[in-house]
């Protein structure tokens, strides 16, 4: 029995078909950003790119320390919401 979804409650996605693409869809290159992770935690630097499901962060919590970039790849799939 469907839902309203096209399938049955157990093939229900909870991110409604939000995607990398989505949740970055208006956030400019090396535009600051907060990235809330669905454990709770946060992670703050630059948005690269996004590249399929991943998204990479340059200068992740340097607060304008860090002598070189740093950069981290997340999965989209461990993001519950972006702040700028």
């Amino acid at each position: 029995m469907g839902y309203g979804y096209g399938g049955s409650y157990s093939d229900y996605s909870y991110s409604n078909g939000c995607d990398c693409s989505t949740l970055f869809k208006h956030i400019a290159r090396g535009e600051h950003v907060k990235v809330v992770l669905k454990g709770g935690g946060k992670i703050k630097g630059e948005f690269v790119d996004v590249r399929g499901n991943v998204v990479n962060l340059a200068n992740v919590d340097c607060d304008d320390k860090c002598k070189k970039a740093r950069i981290v790849t997340i999965c989209c799939d461990d993001i519950a919401a972006v702040e700028v």
